[in-house]
C-alpha cells in the first residue's frame, strides 16, 4: 500500500492524461454499435475517476497543494470539454435510420403496450396463436416483453429483432444477452418470460419502422438453437 501510495503522489500527471486518453477512445466508440469495447473503456473511465479523487485526497494530505489544484482543473477541463459534448451530441444528433427504412403500405403491426396500460391479456388479442408481448419502456427504443410457451426443456429464451424491409439485424451486439432468460425445463403452458429489458439504438426516438422480432430458444444440453415465435412490431431507437 505504501508502494502504491508513493506511485500515485509521484506520478500525479498521469491520472489526468490517462482520463483524457479514455474518453477520447469513448467518444469514438460512443457513435457506434454499443460493444464489448464501450463497456470496458466505462469500467475503466469510473476506476480511473476513484483514483483522480483518492489522488486528491493524498496530495492534500501531503501538502501537494499545486499538484492538487492543477490535477483538479486539468481534469475539471476534460470533463466540461470532452464528456459534456459527448453527452450532448448524442442526446440530439439523430442516425435517421426509421427516415430511410418507412414502413410498407398495408404491413400489419402491432404495437407495443405502455406501462400504464389497463389489461390483462396474455395473449395478443388479434392474433390467439401468439404469446409475445412488447411494452415500451422508459424512453423511445427501450422495451420490455412478455413471453407465454408450451412444453420446453431446459435452456435459455432470447430475441433476434431484424427490420422488415431489408431484413436488417438490430443491435446484434446486445440484444441476445439483454434479452436472455434461462428457463428451467416445463411441461405445460405458461409464462416464460415476464418484462425483460432490451434496447433497440438504430434510429431516433418516435422515428418508427418496423422490425420483425424473433423468440429463439437454446437447449441447454445440445445447444441447438431454434425460433419459437416470430411477431412485427412498430418501433423506433434509443438515441444515444
Amino acid at each position: 500500500m505504501h508502494t502504491i501510495t508513493k506511485a500515485i503522489i509521484k506520478y500525479w500527471w498521469t491520472l489526468p492524461v490517462l482520463l483524457a486518453l479514455l474518453m477520447i477512445t469513448m467518444t469514438f466508440l460512443f457513435t457506434k454499435t454499443p460493444s464489448l469495447w464501450e463497456t470496458l473503456i466505462g469500467i475503466l473511465l469510473l476506476l480511473t475517476a476513484m483514483a483522480l479523487i483518492a489522488s486528491w485526497v493524498l496530495l492534500l494530505a501531503r501538502k501537494r497543494n499545486v499538484e492538487c489544484f492543477v490535477s483538479f482543473v486539468v481534469s475539471g477541463i476534460v470533463v466540461c470539454f470532452l464528456w459534456l459534448p459527448l453527452v450532448f451530441s448524442a442526446m440530439s444528433g439523430p442516425d435517421g435510420f426509421g427516415k430511410s427504412h418507412p414502413i410498407p403500405e398495408g404491413l400489419r403491426y402491432n404495437l407495443p403496450l405502455s406501462a400504464e396500460a389497463d389489461t390483462t391479456e396474455i395473449a395478443d388479442s388479434l392474433d390467439s396463436t401468439t404469446y409475445l408481448q412488447l411494452w415500451s419502456d422508459v424512453q423511445g427504443g427501450q422495451y420490455k416483453y412478455d413471453f407465454y410457451y408450451g412444453q420446453l426443456p431446459s435452456g435459455e429464451v432470447f430475441l433476434r429483432c431484424f427490420e422488415v424491409t431489408g431484413n436488417i439485424p438490430l443491435s446484434e451486439d446486445r440484444l441476445r444477452e439483454q434479452s436472455r432468460v434461462t428457463v428451467p425445463s416445463r411441461t405445460q403452458f405458461g409464462q416464460v418470460v415476464g418484462k425483460q429489458a432490451f434496447t433497440i439504438y438504430e434510429g431516433d426516438w418516435e422515428d418508427y419502422y418496423a422490425a420483425r422480432i424473433e423468440v429463439w430458444f437454446r437447449n441447454a444440453e445440445t445447444n441447438e438453437e431454434q425460433k419459437l415465435l416470430e411477431k412485427v412490431y412498430r418501433v423506433d431507437g434509443w438515441m444515444r
